[in-house]
């Protein structure tokens, strides 16, 4: 043991930043970090790994939040360890086994593979893992039964997931962590913040770089709504669907407007066995018109592109006007008059209830639609609007919401049965 530690120590010294070091020397059994993204915190999260097998001799398991997130993780072990010069006994994927008989596992919330598992675990992004709560229940008694330590690693996501119950709450068996953007630069970390407040609206940038927690109480579609409805698009069942869809099923698109303050949001969708996919969501910002014309134009130009709708109000009448004369049969176009604000919203809202539809698990997504809520006027009807603390109106959101109204009530004609 004395070999790895003083190989590891002056390692970890020279590599890491203060924040860094400040965790990897936590010895509390039960540890959370809140964290800002981009702070190099996965990358700390595999050294720690590294040293809990060689000097807690202890087996080791990284549960990430999806596929990517995981072979990230992977990557950066592997980093470490060539590093420090150490060679694996086994290294394939998902599984690296160590000189000292220890095994460092990564999987993407597959709490069926790591059941069994006896030793250390680091649930990574855990803010953004689906079914936070039945792999919670699946893994941790087992883990602590054989006297596991436990580390919660994630950006924050809302104050209604599992992730912030754990951090919240006053229990002093956990050791906390608190790293912001800000910390890390006070630390040395080399960032730009102020170019990154560019590419956000605030609340986005507070979620992503601040620690703050999205407040989804009073949202219109709740995210215990939205949960059961994600997939990783990165995930080998997604890839495995995708592989078996028919390449002529029609695609449906919903488009928001957007030119200087908000985004233009294109959701692209599909529908296979009565559910209805969000296969990829583009933004645009501060995109010009003429450029937005021409990538929607090649989007129509697609044979399997059956209907685009469009919010042709405002902002969004040109383009409109010039793509619905050149793709007539394909172009729709959609006001957003108060009644049909509530129709788009309502029908999207029972999507979700009824889970007919999966969106991607996306952050900005997934804020876009938890930024809408309804609210009363005074003529007895309801208003739909993102948070008057947001810059942006939900763009994403209306985009599906679009695309869904004529995705569903048989409005796309599935060309392949005619």
């Amino acid at each position: 043991m004395n070999r790895y530690i003083e190989l590891l120590a002056p390692y970890i010294k020279r590599t890491l930043y203060p924040y860094q070091l400040k965790f990897v020397t936590d010895t509390a059994r039960w540890r959370i970090v809140n964290k800002s993204r981009q702070i190099g915190i996965s990358y700390t999260a595999a050294v720690d790994a590294i040293s809990g097998a060689f000097i807690r001799q202890r087996n080791q398991l990284i549960v990430s939040a999806s596929k990517m997130n995981a072979e990230i993780v992977m990557d950066y072990i592997r980093e470490h360890l060539d590093a420090l010069d150490i060679l694996p006994l086994k290294d394939k994927e998902g599984l690296i086994e160590l000189e000292n008989g220890r095994a460092i596992r990564v999987c993407s919330t597959n709490w069926r593979t790591a059941r069994g598992f006896n030793g250390d675990v680091y649930f990574d992004e855990y803010a953004f893992t689906i079914r936070d709560n039945e792999i919670w229940r699946a893994m941790v008694p087992s883990i602590t039964a054989v006297n596991g330590r436990v580390t919660v690693l994630s950006t924050p996501k809302s104050r209604i997931d599992k992730f912030w119950q754990i951090y919240s709450r006053k229990s002093k068996k956990w050791s906390k962590h608190c790293i912001t953007i800000h910390d890390a630069k006070a630390d040395g970390f080399p960032v730009d913040i102020e170019e990154l407040r560019e590419l956000f609206d605030p609340e986005e940038f507070a979620q992503a770089y601040e620690c703050v927690p999205l407040d989804t109480a009073e949202s219109y579609v709740p995210y215990n709504l939205i949960e059961p409805c994600l997939y990783d698009p990165l995930s080998d069942a997604f890839l495995l669907q995708a592989k078996n869809w028919d390449r002529d099923l029609p695609l449906v698109y919903g488009v928001d407007i957007g030119r200087t303050r908000d985004e233009t949001a294109v959701a692209e969708t599909l529908r296979e066995s009565q559910i209805i996919w969000n296969t990829s969501m583009k933004e645009w910002q501060k995109t010009s018109f003429r450029e937005q014309k021409e990538r929607l134009t090649q989007l129509l130009m697609q044979p399997q592109c059956q209907i685009m709708a469009i919010d042709k109000g405002g902002i969004g009448m040109n383009l409109h006007e010039d793509l619905a004369f050149k793709f007539p049969a394909k172009v729709r176009g959609v006001s957003f008059a108060p009644a049909v604000k509530e129709r788009l919203a309502k029908n999207l809202k029972i999507a979700f209830e009824e889970k007919r539809i999966r969106i991607p698990h996306d952050a900005s997504l997934i804020s876009h639609i938890l930024s809408i809520k309804r609210s009363a006027n005074r003529s007895n009807t309801f208003s739909y609007n993102a948070d008057e603390m947001q810059p942006h109106h939900g763009d994403k959101f209306w985009a599906l919401a679009l695309a869904v109204d004529y995705s569903s009530a048989n409005r796309v004609i599935d060309f392949r049965f005619i």
